[in-house]
């Protein structure tokens, strides 16, 4: 490997562009090496905001290149598990959005390959990374709230019902609210308080999504617009999850609203996605008060990121570059790897299969 970690960004959309990019150009360890994805116009307008890179349409160019040390996969849902494992075949360190596949099948092959390859994965939860979310671990992990009982997670997005494009189709996406948003939740919430052993879910589908933005017909979605769960956790812990883009009045300038709840039997303590470099905290007789999360949660420590600098609902997002150069050059798991990403998808998974069913259903995660 160079002096620097060769990262190629396959996926020039959005997502690249809000986290990855800035992530790797203030990580002294990082250099953007390559860009890859299918848009040509796409790519020519990258190569003046990114700067030098090898540009190109083709994953498979991008998996097969030496001069190409790890990879990080920002791709529509459908495309990560091929994607994936022609990077990992290549001998690529992998970062991929999630939901890592269209199911807990295709999860943990992508997993199993990057195991017995040997190489570093990284499923991109980014809320892991939020200050709050941080001092909420650490809140927990000291004991602070007691025997932790409940969590409570709420998502909402107020988002206009027009064509997703490729994220409304089952075929294309595996799910809708439930895989995009969702899934952070379960992630964090297993982080928190450990494995998810039963669900009771249900999903809907409220807007039919049959015009683009331009007013041009497209077929209907048939994917969820809205999800909720109930869990059971190994610990005995309980859990409710909801989740949707359609709630009018939740806007926040495109941040939405978040509530992540947990109550132990000494405390509660809160994280919000609109403020978080802020918690709040109450106890038995009180009241939840609102206390900023100490500096020494504000970022990992050897973060290159100034918490100071940005917008606190954004600048967190870099650090998963943080982490996942970190796995590479120490040589050790990233987290959340690739078996988190799988975990929290079986989840989900039996969210649908309780909807289907109208009954609860034990979640299945074994990754082979």
């Amino acid at each position: 490997m160079a002096d620097r970690v060769r990262i190629g960004i396959i996926g020039a959309g959005l997502v690249s562009d809000f986290h990855h990019v800035p992530g790797i150009n203030i990580d002294p360890r990082a250099t953007l090496a390559a860009v890859c994805d299918p848009n040509a116009e796409l790519l020519e307008q990258r190569k003046s905001q990114w700067g030098p890179a090898k540009y190109t349409t083709s994953y498979e160019e991008i998996a097969a290149d030496p001069e190409i040390d790890a990879v990080i996969i920002a791709t529509p849902n459908f495309t990560h598990k091929p994607i994936a494992l022609a990077c990992i075949a290549g001998g690529k360190h992998v970062m991929a959005e999630k939901p890592l596949g269209l199911s807990f099948e295709e999860a943990a092959e992508m997993y199993r390959a990057a195991r017995d390859k040997g190489v570093r994965h990284m499923t991109a939860f980014t809320y892991r990374f939020a200050p709050s979310m941080l001092y909420l671990k650490h809140l927990l992990r000291s004991g602070a709230l007691g025997t932790p009982r409940h969590f409570r997670s709420q998502r909402f997005l107020d988002l206009p019902e027009t064509s997703w494009g490729w994220r409304q189709y089952k075929h294309l996406a595996g799910a809708g609210d439930l895989y995009d948003m969702t899934i952070h939740r379960i992630d964090f919430a297993q982080d928190l308080l450990g494995p998810i052993t039963d669900v009771c879910g249900a999903v809907a589908t409220f807007a039919p999504r049959t015009s683009t933005p331009d007013g041009k017909p497209c077929e209907p979605s048939d994917v969820d617009d809205w999800s909720a769960m109930i869990g059971r956790f190994a610990s005995g812990a309980v859990g409710v999850w909801e989740g949707s883009t359609l709630m009018k009045g939740h806007h926040n300038e495109g941040v939405g609203f978040e509530w992540a709840e947990i109550n132990g039997s000494e405390g509660s303590a809160v994280y919000q996605l609109v403020d978080p470099n802020h918690i709040l905290v109450g106890k038995h007789g009180g009241s939840m008060q609102k206390v900023e999360v100490p500096a020494e949660f504000l970022k990992p420590a050897d973060s290159p990121r100034d918490p100071k600098d940005g917008k606190p609902s954004t600048v967190f997002r870099y650090d998963l570059v943080w982490e996942f150069v970190s796995a590479i050059v120490e040589g050790r798991d990233a987290v959340p790897g690739f078996d988190h990403g799988a975990s929290a998808q079986a989840v989900a998974d039996a969210v649908l299969q309780s909807n289907e069913t109208r009954q609860w259903v034990s979640v299945t995660q074994n990754l082979g």
